[in-house]
């Protein structure tokens, strides 16, 4: 996900010029080749996944059939383990079909022939992305999980995706049915906001009661393709040890009202120092640059730390979906079946909870920007327009979810992709990447498919428009 935050305006690749992992100033500048390396690694590390998946629900199927006497206990423990695989599949085709569109569909392990499987219109990609959740809604609900099994699959991520779904293809009366179930149904209460903003941040792995799914990295001392941590070292500074990659821009700065906490949780700024380092954060080499807060790991908790690991190696959490999303979701279908008051109530609470929240990073001794968060800061919406609510319900989707790789899905969604990525290269919003957007038309707003794949499939797979 943070690899698809350089593709909008609001984060730049970094890292040390223009070559340094070129493939990914490729995807920026839209200027990208069939053979680009990270095409190529998102859509082969989909297809491992999926055939996990695939091999998992193949091999239970087998063994039901050639166990007969299984327990009710068994039974409805196996199935547990199907449906929380079905989801993790319709996640894999979520992403799949919003950045390729039509991809070959497999729903069992794949054999050597499938190697020629073309690929399947979009249309039943997301009719089985809406099966997979929907067979995962019966899945135990949050609450009813033992803390032992805290952070598995529960309903609540089930009835999320399937929101989010919907939402992404805009069809909001089915998209409200399914966020309603969490926020106003059955599972009201089994998610709510966190009073702080920051305490999502601060704690890895604590699994709040924001969190609907996250991604738990947890470190084992290792390095490398040994770590089972969050690869740290890509995102933090070069003072803190790290390569500078995934800035927050300054275009995305200038938009923050100037009093949003929130801000504190986007930017590291250089001249600030983390709790146990004996230096500021910095990069002399780019004076003017930011970091991301919410992926930056400093050298005191990791190198410096009392038990050291590697910054290839650190806790991290990675937020799938959280709480605050689907009430922006469910403000935005309110919305558009023609309940204003609805809208407005759901994204006032996503607004109150910034305001409320601390703008100080009790992990930085020098701070060099804190906002002046007041109890005024970022009233209420009350305007009785459509239009204004819509925005203001997109403008705090960006700004909630700064640097989370979400900003691009929102844009395609809001069908403006190609207007705003238009304007950031016209405007000269990128800092360092000065191209970003440049070459940007309406065909690739998806990713070609991979070349060695359609040269494996001997044709079967099709290349998309504008490659």
């Amino acid at each position: 996900r943070p690899l698809q935050d350089a593709l909008h305006g609001d984060c730049e690749k970094g890292g040390s010029g223009l070559t340094n992992e070129g493939d990914i100033y490729q995807l920026e500048t839209f200027n990208i080749f069939t053979t680009n390396s990270k095409v190529s690694q998102f859509w082969n590390m989909a297809y491992r996944a999926i055939y996990q998946i695939n091999t998992l629900l193949d091999k239970s199927e087998i063994f039901r059939s050639a166990n007969t006497d299984l327990t009710e206990e068994d039974k409805t423990l196996l199935t547990r383990y199907e449906n929380e695989a079905r989801w993790l599949r319709g996640v894999w085709y979520f992403n799949l079909a919003y950045l390729w569109g039509d991809v070959p569909l497999f729903l069992h392990a794949e054999q050597p022939a499938d190697i020629y499987k073309p690929r399947t219109p979009v249309a039943q990609i997301w009719e089985q992305v809406i099966a997979d959740f929907t067979v995962a809604t019966a899945l135990p609900k949050r609450s009813e999980y033992s803390e032992e099994d805290t952070g598995r699959v529960t309903s609540g991520a089930a009835y999320a995706m399937l929101g989010r779904t919907y939402w992404y293809n805009r069809d909001f009366e089915n998209a409200y049915k399914m966020l309603y179930v969490l926020v106003e149904g059955e599972q009201k209460g089994e998610y709510e906001l966190d009073p702080d903003f920051a305490t999502q941040w601060l704690n890895p792995n604590s699994n709040l009661r924001e969190s609907i799914f996250e991604i738990q990295y947890v470190t084992n001392g290792k390095n490398w393709d040994e770590s089972t941590g969050w690869n740290g070292v890509w995102f933090i500074s070069s003072s803190d040890g790290g390569y500078g990659f995934h800035l927050p821009t300054q275009h995305l700065l200038d938009a923050f009202d100037p009093e949003d906490p929130r801000i504190t949780w986007t930017f590291v700024r250089q001249g600030d120092q983390f709790v146990g380092n004996d230096f500021v954060t910095g990069d002399a080499n780019y004076p003017s640059r930011f970091f991301d807060r919410k992926h930056f790991v400093p050298m005191s908790e990791t190198l410096n730390a009392v038990s050291p690991v590697y910054p290839q190696d650190v806790e991290m959490t990675v937020y799938v979906i959280r709480y605050a999303d689907v009430l922006l979701m469910y403000a935005e279908a309110c919305l558009e079946k023609g309940n204003i008051v609805g809208a407005r109530k759901y994204l006032n609470q996503v607004r109150k909870r910034a305001r409320e929240s601390s703008p100080l990073d009790a992990k930085r001794v020098i701070q060099k920007y804190v906002p002046d968060t007041k109890p005024t800061s970022l009233p209420d919406i009350t305007s009785d327009n459509v239009a204004e609510v819509r925005l203001a319900i997109w403008n705090e989707r960006r700004f909630e979810f700064a640097c989370e790789g979400i900003r691009r899905m929102d844009l395609m969604q809001q069908e403006r992709y190609g207007e705003i990525m238009t304007a950031v290269y016209s405007n000269g919003y990128a800092t360092e990447d000065v191209d970003k957007g440049r070459y940007y038309t309406k065909e690739r707003e998806l990713f070609p498919i991979p070349q060695n794949d359609i040269d494996l499939s001997r044709g079967a797979l099709v290349q998309n428009p504008g490659y």
